[in-house]
């Protein structure tokens, strides 16, 4: 098992092989530790408007916003090469069609647990301290736990379920094993069936030399964790797998075609999974009924307002005093959520944070995302009381940077909230939806 310090790696000349099983493993075994940096800004989704940020009278009631029409607005985002916004070639001429192998180039790197490019010369690149050795001790004793538990049952999941359902909902709260955690995400969505079910489907749609969304998905690419070494060339594996993933799906679901959200989900997805998995992984995120992200990344993005909606209905009963601050001083929930919610918190936030968010996610459903954005703002409650809205945006900007991951998810988890209350207040959306068709 890797120590807790940055992994210094040397150029290597991948197999035919590299997007499978063998990739997979050269990129758990390069997780070493997470600097906790934040990556950077996707696009932000707002109302009829160029700008960069979202803009929503102070006036506007949440009711409102089912009636906006979403759109998507590109920032200003850093690629991982300056002088590059955009591959200046099509796709074939990039190594992307049909193989889903690239060769992987890159310099000797010193990188986090989680495939991150450590630029803080202050770094620890010494013997691991006291801390950092325990943390390997647990993280291995926890693994032998996962191990034990489901290692005898993974061809039956199921069964796996049934039988350790509630420890398995319990360790999976206190985060799955980085060794286990691609195995598991697969098997939690149910997308290693659907790809067993599916032999051949994938390949099929990379061999489509029509794509109507692979001029926006190119000049995205290179905006999609640049920081992360799987993601940081236009040449590399990381990039060409990803731009194959979401080719895939734009063809796959014309309905939703292609977001620049999904485009951190896969990439996030393709530092665990093998690329055609990771593929079936989006298909499951985005239709599987416990998920159904589809919503998020249609024309008008439908469960945007929906789930913002939700969201300051609990805020209002679990911390009136601070909703109607925010209410106070003109910040509507759509100008920090929105970007917390389209892409599930993988933006900008700390990768440790963001995979222990996915874990539960991905076992219990739009519940958790609501308990986490909950946390987030009771953890912060004195603080946004205390000052006005400029502040308050600034405040809304630094939060990724400064947040406790153990905190965060001892706080949610402490929170009251039901699911007849979600399922209460969706009723309540789609009744005045309703009733203004």
């Amino acid at each position: 098992m890797d120590t807790l310090g940055p992994l210094h790696v040397q150029p290597i000349e991948p197999s035919a092989a590299g997007a499978d099983g063998n990739a997979s493993k050269r990129k758990q075994e390069s997780h070493v530790d997470s600097n906790g940096d934040a990556l950077h800004r996707p696009h932000v989704y707002q109302r009829g408007s160029s700008s960069s940020r979202v803009s929503i009278p102070e006036e506007t009631p949440v009711e409102a916003i089912s009636e906006c029409d979403f759109e998507e607005v590109s920032l200003d985002v850093p690629t991982s090469d300056e002088t590059i916004m955009a591959p200046d070639g099509p796709a074939d001429q990039l190594g992307v069609l049909p193989g889903m192998t690239a060769p992987i180039a890159f310099p000797s790197l010193a990188i986090d647990r989680y495939g991150f490019l450590i630029t803080d010369k202050r770094y620890n690149k010494g013997i691991p301290d006291a801390s950092q050795k325990q943390a390997v001790w647990l993280e291995n004793r926890r693994t032998q736990k996962w191990v034990k538990m489901i290692g005898k049952q993974l061809e039956d999941w199921d069964v796996c379920q049934l039988k350790h359902a509630s420890t398995l909902k319990k360790r999976i709260r206190k985060g799955i094993p980085e060794a286990l955690r691609g195995r598991v995400w697969c098997l939690l969505a149910g997308s290693t069936q659907m790809l067993a079910n599916n032999p051949g489907v994938y390949r099929e749609f990379l061999q489509n030399k029509r794509v109507p969304c692979e001029e926006t998905i190119a000049r995205d690419i290179g905006r999609t964790f640049p920081k992360h070494y799987l993601f940081n060339d236009r040449s590399s594996m990381g990039q060409c797998a990803l731009m194959n993933v979401l080719k895939a799906y734009s063809l796959h679901d014309p309905d939703v075609g292609y977001c620049q959200g999904m485009g951190f989900l896969s990439a996030m997805f393709l530092s665990y999974i093998p690329e055609e998995q990771s593929f079936w992984h989006l298909v499951a995120c985005l239709n599987h009924k416990r998920y159904d992200m589809a919503g998020l990344y249609r024309p008008r993005m439908p469960k945007v307002p929906e789930v913002i909606f939700i969201f300051e209905h609990l805020m209002k009963e679990l911390m009136p005093a601070l909703s109607k601050h925010l209410e106070n001083e003109g910040m509507h929930p759509t100008m920090y959520l929105t970007q917390w919610f389209i892409t599930l918190f993988t933006y900008n936030f700390p990768f440790e944070f963001v995979t222990r968010v996915w874990d539960v996610f991905l076992n219990e459903g739009w519940k958790v995302i609501f308990r986490i954005a909950l946390a987030l703002m009771k953890i912060s409650q004195k603080t946004l009381l205390s000052i006005k809205f400029e502040g308050i945006m600034e405040f809304f900007r630094e939060l990724p940077t400064k947040v406790d991951t153990d905190e965060v998810f001892t706080v949610a988890f402490r929170l009251s909230v039901k699911r007849a209350q979600i399922e209460a207040f969706c009723e309540q959306y789609q009744e005045s939806i309703a009733s203004r068709s």
